[in-house]
Order: structure tokens, then sequence, then C-alpha cells
């Protein structure tokens, strides 16, 4: 399980959304050993498989398996099931799954891989209280972010990916032990893209991150190794 203290400085984890292998291996090239975590996503994985997680991991990156599984609860397990030799740290599923499918991906995964965290997925940072209006959640934000955490962790999911926002809440609300993982992180100036709830690396930092998913200030940055070091160096104060 990922031991990482609230505390504690959080560490980067680059999004790896991008086109072809090649152009995966030239940005991480480019920003070099102090990049430990890296995101493998839906769009990468279905392009390149296994393949690319197990050669991540041969070259010392810490993996982050982000497929946001969400189905019905046999469904699920066995998706678990069908990951668990992977070389991975933390994979992500829905928390709107519903309790039994998160109980059953929580047993699975404490008597199987023990070393991997689950991440119950919240609400997406791509969404906003109209959107989230839309599929027919009346609550604020917020709340159907706390609930949908507190369900994840009631049924023993061991971290949670949330918007920034959401963090001084859900760190006051969860127990210290469970991981915080947010995207929605933007330096100051940079193009927001598609997301709407959002913070800098250091707000996010003071507000309990463990982790920060950072894909575009980096992957789209002229020098990305500058880029990184940048975000590095704002955390460091």
């Amino acid at each position: 399980m990922v031991d990482k203290m609230s505390d504690s400085s959080p560490d980067i984890i680059l999004a790896l959304d991008l086109e072809n292998r090649e152009q995966i291996n030239q940005v991480l090239q480019k920003t070099g050993d102090r990049l430990n975590w890296v995101k493998v996503g839906l769009q990468s994985f279905l392009r390149e498989g296994k393949a690319l997680v197990h050669e991540l991991a041969d070259s010392g990156k810490n993996i982050f398996l982000d497929l946001k599984l969400h189905d019905i609860p046999n469904t699920m397990a066995k998706a678990l099931e069908s990951l668990s030799e992977l070389p991975v740290g933390m994979i992500t599923l829905h928390a709107g799954a519903g309790p039994e499918a998160l109980a059953r991906c929580s047993q699975f995964a404490r008597e199987n891989i023990p070393n991997v965290t689950l991440l119950g997925v919240t609400v997406l940072t791509s969404t906003n209280q109209q959107g989230l209006e839309a599929v027919g959640v009346k609550d604020p934000i917020e709340d159907q972010v706390l609930r949908l955490a507190q369900l994840a962790v009631d049924q023993g999911i061991g971290g949670i990916v949330c918007s920034p926002l959401e963090l001084p809440r859900l760190r006051q609300a969860l127990p210290s032990s469970i991981t915080l993982v947010t995207p929605g992180i933007r330096p100051a100036n940079a193009d927001t893209g598609d997301q709407k709830r959002i913070m800098t690396p250091r707000q996010a930092k003071l507000a309990g991150a463990n982790y920060l998913v950072i894909g575009r200030p980096i992957l789209a940055a002229t020098d990305p190794k500058m880029a990184l070091d940048s975000i590095l160096e704002e955390l460091s104060d």
C-alpha cells in the first residue's frame, strides 16, 4: 500500500496522455530522474497494453494505472484479477459503482494485491455544478464528493481521487491514512484546458494532497524538464 503522510510534500504523477510510445519515451527522457511516478490512463493502456506498464516499471517508474473501473461487482473484481500481475502502485475505480462493487474490489485487493492502493474516483475535475445536475445530482459538488469518498472509505478503499477544491474538507473528514490524489493542477498562468475545478501545485500541497496528477503543463511545455523543475521548486517552498 502507498504510505505517504499528508503533511509531506506531494509527489507529482505525470499523466502520459500522449499519442504514441515514441512521444512517451521522449517526454520521459526530457523529464529525467526527478520524476518518480507516471500515470497510464485508458488512452495509453488500450493502445499500448500491458507491455507499456512493464516497460515503465522496468525503467524505475512507479505506476498509477488510471482505468476508472465501473461495472457490476463481479466484473470489477474480475477486472482487478486480470490486472493483478502488473507492477503498479495505484489503480482507480469509480466510487459511484456502489458499496457492493467497492467492497468486492477492496476484499480482492487485500487478499491478492496488498501492495496496490485502490483509489475511488469521486466527481471528475472536468465536471462543474451544471454538469453534475445534468445527470440528476442536485447536491453541491463538494457534498457529492464527500458522499462518494466516505462510501469508498467505508468499504475499505485506501485512497480518493478528487479535485483540489475538495481537499480541505476530505482531509478533515477522512482518516489521515487515506491517500488523496488530485488532478486539476495548473501552475499560475497555465492554460486550464478542460479542467474546471483547479488549484496551483502549492495550493494543493497546503490543502493536503498526497499526489498531484499533472499532464499538459509539462507535456505541452517547450521544455518539459524546466516545467517539471519549476513545479518541484514551487512545492519545495
